[in-house]
């Protein structure tokens, strides 16, 4: 922390080795800036993709924006949906920052009760109208896992959740049932939890 200056709204530090990591919910944070920024600009129809992280607001012209929810496992697209008014949808997934070791799984979102990379999760997508908390949740959902999610989301206070488990069954609220079109074929396992 001694490395780091921080002047105004800017951060920066005069060591070469210093690296910084916005991970987690930074990029939730930055694209609420984003927007709030928009909005004081006048601009009422946007939508800002950081990564397949996104939030958007009004319509794409006359139509709702539409998004897809990427696969974990394939190339593609698992599902997709629409966006109404102000919302946000941001996915955490073991598919990004990820390598195999001796046929082993390795990826970046660490369990803090283990400090190994959480099992149990492909991704975990979540609607919510504050993409900072979208962000936080989805990480926090991932390491709650299939067994722990619901409980986790309704502690969170979310409406829309959507969990892919290590076997590739969909768990999701009924809420998130209604909002997604599926697009897998065949259809894959879906357990639907009591809504939140």
């Amino acid at each position: 922390m001694t490395d780091l200056v921080i002047e105004g709204d800017q951060l920066h530090s005069r060591n070469p080795l210093v690296k910084l990591d916005f991970g987690a919910y930074g990029k939730g944070y930055g694209i609420a800036q984003a927007m709030q920024r928009l909005k004081q600009l006048g601009v009422h129809d946007a939508i800002l993709n950081a990564g397949g992280d996104l939030s958007a607001m009004g319509r794409h012209l006359d139509r709702p924006w539409r998004v897809a929810i990427r696969h974990p496992r394939r190339e593609g697209a698992l599902a997709s949906l629409e966006l109404h008014g102000e919302e946000s949808v941001f996915t955490s997934g073991d598919y990004e920052r990820a390598f195999t070791y001796q046929g082993k799984h390795y990826h970046h979102i660490i369990d803090p009760r283990t400090g190994r990379p959480a099992q149990g999760t492909e991704s975990v997508t979540v609607i919510d109208a504050d993409p900072t908390r979208a962000d936080a949740a989805a990480t926090a959902l991932f390491v709650a896992g299939p067994a722990e999610w619901y409980a986790t989301a309704r502690t969170m206070h979310l409406r829309y959740v959507l969990l892919v488990d290590a076997r590739g069954t969909l768990h999701m609220n009924p809420a998130m049932a209604e909002r997604i079109q599926l697009l897998e074929t065949p259809a894959v396992p879906v357990e639907l939890s009591p809504p939140l």
